[in-house]
């Protein structure tokens, strides 16, 4: 009988050491019992150098206000319940890195004293993963936007702030920002109803260009694009805006300028154009001297170069009037 239960015994005592989680058993005081090999790995500290006492948690969390701050939080826990889930702390293990545990614990009685095991989960890799992939859409330099249920905002953006005027915590939880952005109901109510029609067909859209109203009451013209993704067996929906307000001006400017530089072209180049024609049948004809068609020429040459001056001054205008013109546009003219 007792040959069993110390095989028991030891069967346990192997299992908890080659847990691929942090395991502490714990007495009175968070003194500590017991402390696995990934307790060993994960905080760098070996058995030997913290059993009987509970001086490691002053190694693992050396800053005393944060210490102090985590310590009151436990208390508080345990104050309605004898154990606590999921308690995200940062140990500073001996090696001097930071390491992010989820903690879990359980109180049970043994010889008729109280023991805490304590579970923790090392989850640096992921909340890395999530700070960067957060940091990603956060400086992103589009409006992104996560939708829920019925529209309302999961994912807010610093670019979606910026372009609309409206902070993450005006809008988180909330749908009442899509009003905002379209005030007019007639405007938002077409809107919808194309969206619905796409989103029937396709389940998303690409390039949707609509017009918004910021905060401050300036419209700005944004490109939309949207994608499903699930998480288990909630959808969201994925919006990406961009703002081409800048780009659709510059369209405007250039469209102007091709208008505006046609007209202005068109009367001295018919003019010169049928001066050469007119000078071409005189020379044919035998009408014109030497002399008489260097003249010709030469007025006509200096028409051309007037011309010249007259795109370049244009141009020159165009580019100084026009911010939003794109660089590549802006290089041509000024070149």
């Amino acid at each position: 009988m007792e040959s069993t239960q110390n095989q028991k015994f030891c069967i346990e005592a192997e299992i908890l050491d080659n847990a691929l989680v942090m395991i502490a058993v714990l007495g009175d005081k968070g003194r500590v019992i017991s402390w696995n090999h990934a307790a060993e790995t994960i905080t760098g500290y070996s058995p030997e150098a913290v059993i009987g006492s509970n001086a490691v948690w002053k190694d693992l969390y050396p800053d005393r206000d944060y210490r102090k701050s985590v310590t009151q939080k436990i208390a508080d826990i345990l104050k309605t319940k004898n154990s606590f889930e999921n308690l995200e702390t940062v140990i500073r293990t001996r090696s001097g890195d930071s390491r992010t545990i989820l903690w879990n614990t359980k109180t049970i009685p043994e010889g008729g004293q109280t023991r805490t095991i304590a579970v923790g989960m090392d989850v640096t890799a992921e909340r890395e993963t999530k700070a960067f992939r957060d940091s990603i859409i956060d400086n992103a330099y589009v409006l992104i936007a996560v939708l829920g249920q019925k529209g309302t905002i999961r994912v807010w953006n610093k670019a979606a702030e910026v372009i609309t005027g409206y902070s993450h915590d005006e809008v988180i939880g909330r749908r009442e920002v899509w009003k905002k952005l379209y005030p007019d109901a007639e405007y938002r109510r077409s809107i919808t109803q194309k969206i619905s029609k796409i989103i029937s067909e396709q389940k998303y859209f690409e390039n949707l260009e609509t017009t918004i109203l910021t905060k401050n009451r300036d419209k700005r013209i944004i490109s939309w694009n949207t994608r499903q993704v699930s998480a288990g067996s909630v959808y969201h929906e994925i919006a990406i805006g961009r703002d081409i307000t800048e780009q659709r001006k510059a369209e405007v400017a250039l469209v102007a300028y091709m208008t505006e530089m046609s007209m202005r072209l068109k009367q001295p180049v018919g003019i010169i154009s049928n001066t050469l024609l007119e000078s071409a049948q005189l020379m044919k004809e035998g009408m014109l001297t030497p002399d008489e068609i260097i003249t010709v020429l030469e007025g006509q040459a200096r028409n051309a170069t007037q011309i010249e001056a007259n795109i370049q001054e244009f141009q020159t205008a165009i580019v100084e009037q026009n911010g939003s013109i794109p660089e590549i546009f802006r290089k041509f003219l000024e070149g």
